[in-house]
Formats: C-alpha cells, structure tokens, sequence
C-alpha cells in the first residue's frame, strides 16, 4: 500500500461531499450538516471496501 496516495483520501472525500451538499441546498446549516452527513457515509463505505479487498487478498 502506498501510504502517501491514502492521504489523499480525506480530504478529496471532505471537498467532494462538500461540493456535492452545496449543490444541493442553499441554507449554510444544511450544507454543513449533509456534507459531515456524507462525509461519515463514504469513509465507512470505502473502509468496508478495502477491509474486503484485505481480506481476500491476505490468503494469496
């Protein structure tokens, strides 16, 4: 694993949900709360991913 390129992750993941709330509401609490909403939602998603990927490849 490359660790400097999961670095990365974070904070594309943070700008990505922010961008994609504002989009979507205009009320600056609303933005806020769906960004931090779906900030936690794609973190787990992609921790759930490379926990399987890990466990599938930890027996190669």
């Amino acid at each position: 694993m490359n660790l400097p390129i999961l670095f990365y992750l974070l904070p594309m993941t943070a700008v990505a949900s922010l961008v994609y709330s504002a989009s979507r509401f205009e009320d600056t609490h609303a933005i806020l709360t769906k960004s931090v909403r779906l900030f936690i939602q794609i973190t787990l998603f992609l921790a759930g991913i490379l926990l399987v990927l890990y466990f599938l490849t930890a027996r190669l």
